[in-house]
């Protein structure tokens, strides 16, 4: 399962410090650490969420933890606070030790406290992803994100400037899934045995995003909308002007507090003879999804007044329906509209230019000065 981390729509994670409080809280949870022996391991550092960044083990690798990133204590304990974070999987690794350590706890469920988590020897995982339709066109794969899942829960997120992850995992069954800028999400599944230390899970052929081969190709259709609000309207009709197309969500916070700002930027700037703009809303999941306009605006509110500072927005925004489809035939069914299939969109907000000829431009990311520059000089170009 590909999970797209909202709150900052890159997989990075910045590790947070426990608050100070005169008198320490109750946990909610505590967990006892322990290596195979049954001994307790003191020092081991602990989150829900781990990210290891870096290419490989001889130049190194840099590791993260966020939500608690606490550590054991000399008993091995590890205790958490806020239990408004927690959202069931905890991973714990000792970086002198090389042990790692992963477990999903309900904490509903919990009989006993401390919970015991036994860490093992880390085994050292590869995966390496390549595109040959992007080697077709000339283009790269670039930077590639990927995590590893238990349980349907993600345990560790990787993110490399080459083509291969390194995962560092206990023994047991995993769900690998990995995207990058130009390529598809794709999945694989693997098997850690006890006592394995490496593990090449090999090179996956995955299909290049849509909108790059979509470069200087007629843009297609808005389709699958199931709602429309300023709207309804067709991109055959702007034939003449710029257009940029924003996907995003009310429930992905860079779209509400950085990409729809944004917007109202550009709308500002540029008149509407010239420039259209259009919101392609994409709904995430369960527990994010709204079912019209009015309920999208109703959630909305806050938002609009203390971020936005009252404005309104009145560019039409098509409200497509929510769908599990695949980004490639054959592919993980990890996109959630038609649209992001039309256009390849895995990540949110991304906005894409279209020209006054009807053709794709680009993906641009409007907060890059260089990038506003190529819009005005399209703009410009009449």
């Amino acid at each position: 399962m590909l999970l797209i981390l909202l709150s900052v729509c890159s997989m990075a994670v910045a590790e947070e410090k426990q608050p100070e409080t005169k008198q320490q809280a109750k946990p909610f949870l505590s967990i006892k650490v322990v290596d195979e022996a049954g001994k307790p391991v003191a020092g081991a550092q602990s989150g829900m969420i781990a990210v290891v960044t870096g290419s490989d083990q001889k130049t190194g690798v840099d590791w993260s933890f966020g939500h608690y990133a606490v550590r054991s204590d000399e008993k091995g304990i590890i205790r958490y606070l806020q239990r408004e974070k927690y959202y069931g999987t905890i991973f714990v690794r000792h970086a002198e030790l090389r042990l790692v350590g992963v477990k999903r706890i309900d904490v509903d469920e919990i009989k006993d406290s401390p919970v015991l988590l036994t860490m093992h020897p880390e085994c050292h995982v590869t995966w390496s992803l390549k595109s040959s339709q992007l080697n077709d066109i000339g283009k790269q794969v670039n930077q590639i994100r990927g995590h590893a899942a238990v349980d349907d829960l993600s345990c560790l997120f990787c993110n490399s400037s080459g083509s291969t992850f390194h995962f560092y995992l206990p023994p047991g069954k995993y769900t690998l899934s990995g995207a990058g800028e130009h390529i598809s999400p794709v999945e694989k599944t693997i098997e850690i045995k006890p006592g394995q230390t490496e593990l090449d899970a090999g090179t996956t052929d995955t299909a290049a995003l849509k909108y790059i081969l979509l470069t200087g190709k007629s843009a297609p259709e808005i389709v699958d909308v199931q709602e429309w609000k300023n709207g309804p309207v067709k991109l055959s009709q702007l034939r003449g002007k710029v257009v940029v197309l924003e996907f995003w969500g009310w429930w992905c916070g860079p779209c509400v507090i950085r990409g729809i700002p944004e917007l109202f930027q550009l709308r500002e700037e540029y008149s509407e003879d010239d420039l259209a703009i259009i919101g392609i809303h994409v709904s995430y999941g369960e527990n994010d999804e709204v079912g019209s306009i009015k309920e999208m605006d109703e959630k909305l509110a806050q938002v609009r007044e203390k971020v936005w500072k009252g404005k309104q927005i009145d560019f039409p925004v098509a409200f497509t329906r929510k769908r599990k489809l695949a980004f490639a035939p054959g592919g993980a069914k990890v996109a959630h509209s038609r649209m992001s299939v039309e256009y390849g969109i895995d990540l949110f907000p991304t906005l894409i230019v279209i020209d006054r000829q009807g053709n794709v431009v680009r993906k641009m990311y409007p907060w890059d000065k260089v990038e506003r520059d190529k819009l005005k000089r399209l703009i410009e170009a009449k």
